[in-house]
């Protein structure tokens, strides 16, 4: 295609302005000089130094090696140190090397005060992370969504601690999601994601609604993880319906569901009382795109037997073994705990005596599971045998197991084995909990001549 006269005029002109100005040179002067060059391979290799780092040593004795360059290494630099050790949960370290850049003189930018408010919220001190929004505010910085986002989300964070101090702190929150769009800047899915997670958590589920209602009328798309929460919520509190609703909306919105969304429904029908809905669910979820994980897998088995249909959940799972699945020591921990609780001691310990050979390592929670099973059947001897294999088999018992097997002693009055497995427990600095103290109390109730005992009791508990 031709150029116009007037457009070809004004690329001459052009060119001749620049020839004039860049003169006659025969050997121009290259773009970069060796000390840019220096300079740029300096930093490259700095970048990829802070990319590679595996452990807070490592990254300390990078933080004294940039301090050490001459000049300076510029303070986005020293940010992205800042985000890798953050990414390695290291908050008090990242704020403690902040305050020393600060204090050669370096000036903070936005993004550097933005570290030190997620690093303050992540140990529960969003008080101090106000202190610093203030500051930015002074020294002429303005915080950004990312900056809103962090508070948004430590205040719900905080939240789910103490209920009364929780609903002071949302209000925190929606105080700054108004002051957000005070300032312009308009809330984004994250920030709406933080408090509607929160109050899901909390159980209230009307204020979540009305939060997702104010994000969709701003023209923010709530994405699969805002419904999945949702979900989540409304199936704590047995308002399956509503979460059934959500779902129908996001497959009409085309909206991918994951594996999680799928879990919750699943866990959600188990919970009130519809483990048949629940396992059509785990067999339809494929032909939208998701199939279950070892997660689904357990938690089907779960409801299943906890809904007192453990002759469909082993079935199940005899069909996920045939079918060769990957079954982890936490599905089977699940299986074993349904039989024992449905009588089914004789299948329990034939399955527990296969898992070496499925490759598979019992632990803690696997011991546990059968002791207990043991001392309901009032086979202590067993019980304890299995006690002792455990710590043999290199696999210490923790406080649930031993209180497991003392109150199988106490519910059948072995009160001189059941002393000495609290001598046992103490000396491993465990203590007996809810229900063995209980079991103690009743004992004595029923036993008052037995004033050894009750010292004994009053040393240990």
């Amino acid at each position: 295609m031709m150029l116009r006269s007037s457009t070809r005029a004004s690329l001459r002109f052009f060119w001749q302005q620049s020839q004039s100005q860049l003169g006659t040179l025969s050997h121009p002067k290259p773009f970069l000089d060796a000390t840019d060059i220096d300079a740029i391979k300096e930093r490259t290799h700095l970048v990829n130094s802070i990319r590679n780092l595996q452990n807070l040593d490592s990254a300390l004795h990078l933080f004294d090696k940039m301090l050490s360059m001459n000049p300076l290494p510029c303070v986005n630099d020293f940010n992205f140190l800042f985000s890798s050790i953050v990414k390695m949960k290291h908050y008090t370290a990242a704020i403690s090397l902040i305050k020393h850049l600060f204090s050669l003189g370096l000036k903070p930018n936005i993004y550097t005060l933005s570290i030190v408010v997620n690093c303050l919220c992540r140990l529960n001190h969003t008080p101090f992370a106000f202190s610093v929004v203030g500051m930015m505010f002074k020294i002429g910085l303005e915080p950004n969504v990312v900056t809103f986002n962090t508070i948004v989300n430590g205040l719900c964070i905080e939240g789910n601690v103490d209920y009364a101090i929780w609903f002071g702190k949302i209000s925190s929150a929606r105080a700054i999601l108004g002051q957000m769009v005070r300032m312009g800047k308009e809330p984004n899915v994250v920030t709406y994601h933080s408090m509607i997670a929160a109050y899901c958590s909390e159980n209230q589920m009307e204020e979540a609604m009305k939060v997702f209602d104010l994000m969709v009328h701003k023209g923010c798309v709530p994405n699969v993880y805002t419904y999945t929460s949702l979900i989540h919520g409304w199936c704590k509190i047995k308002r399956i319906n509503k979460a059934i609703y959500l779902l129908d909306e996001m497959i009409n919105k085309g909206l991918n569901l994951n594996v999680v969304t799928w879990n919750t429904l699943i866990q959600g029908f188990c919970k009130v009382g519809k483990p048949l809905a629940a396992k059509e669910l785990f067999f339809t979820m494929h032909k939208f795109g998701q199939y279950p994980d070892l997660c689904s897998c357990a938690i089907i088995l779960d409801g299943l037997f906890k809904c007192h249909l453990s002759f469909d959940a082993i079935s199940l799972f005899r069909e996920m073994e045939k079918n060769n699945l990957d079954l982890n020591i936490e599905t089977y921990n699940v299986v074993l705990r349904g039989m024992c609780h449905a009588g089914k001691l004789n299948d329990a310990l034939e399955l527990f005596s296969c898992l070496p050979a499925k490759g598979l390592k019992p632990d803690v929670y696997t011991y546990t599971i059968m002791i207990q099973g043991l001392c309901s059947e009032g086979l202590l001897i067993d019980a304890e045998e299995l006690l002792m294999n455990m710590e043999e088999d290199g696999c210490l018992p923790n406080s649930c197991t031993y209180n497991v097997f003392i109150q199988g002693l106490l519910r059948r009055n072995t009160v001189l084995k059941s002393i000495k497995y609290f001598q046992i427990m103490k000396d491993k600095g465990f203590a007996a909990d809810a229900t063995t103290v209980e079991l103690l109390v009743d004992y004595l109730s029923t036993h008052k001549g037995e004033n050894a005992f009750q010292e004994f009791v009053q040393k240990i508990v």
